[in-house]
């Protein structure tokens, strides 16, 4: 089950999923070797397709070789080796290793509601991801709709509400800022000097 928990938190980690979207796939719904995953049954009712990384394609292999569930049209991907449920990981398992993986690491969970939280692993990768585009050249605007999209948010409005400025992205997106900034500071001494006068 540790196999099994510890995949599902890194694929948390590095495609921004919500729990309920990795706890539900199929196994027809993962396509390691295309390094997609189609989400079929996403937050209302929608669908959508998830690009994964070749270290996540390669975590997800060593998962299922490790596990002994037959891979098979009806049973989950993540499964629990149980037949409860046809095998799904409940989220009441999934919040229990994910208590005992902080700990493992010294991360002290502060309780219900003051977290970390597994939707924290989702938060994470929403403000990495645009620290990453904040880079590209072109529009941040656009890049934030792309990654919305990508998050499967019904509008840009839900992904701001992810984006908690870090100290690293606030100074990329400052060094971004710096010409219209040093102009502004300049009218603004410009004014002073008619204050003096």
């Amino acid at each position: 089950m540790v196999n099994c928990m510890s995949c599902i938190f890194t694929t948390l980690y590095c495609t921004g999923m919500r729990i309920s979207e990795v706890l539900n796939l199929k196994p027809e719904e993962v396509k390691l070797d295309q390094r997609l995953i189609h989400i079929k049954h996403a937050k209302n009712d929608n669908h959508r397709i998830v690009t994964i990384s070749a270290s996540l394609a390669e975590a997800c292999q060593k998962y299922l070789k490790k596990s002994q569930v037959c891979k098979t049209s009806g049973v989950y991907f993540f499964d629990s080796g149980s037949n409860y449920r046809e095998g799904r990981v409940s989220l009441t398992r999934s919040y229990f290793y994910f208590r005992r993986f902080l700990n493992a690491v010294g991360i002290e969970h502060k309780g219900k509601g003051f977290g970390p939280r597994m939707h924290d692993l989702r938060v994470t990768f929403a403000v990495h991801s645009l620290q990453k585009l904040s880079m590209l050249p072109g529009d941040i605007n656009v890049h934030l709709m792309s990654l919305s999209v990508y998050l499967g948010h019904q509008s840009i409005y839900c992904t701001q509400d992810y984006l908690w400025l870090t100290g690293e992205l606030f100074q990329n997106i400052l060094e971004k800022m710096e010409d219209y900034t040093s102009f502004v500071a300049s009218v603004f001494d410009e004014k002073a000097g008619d204050l003096d006068e």
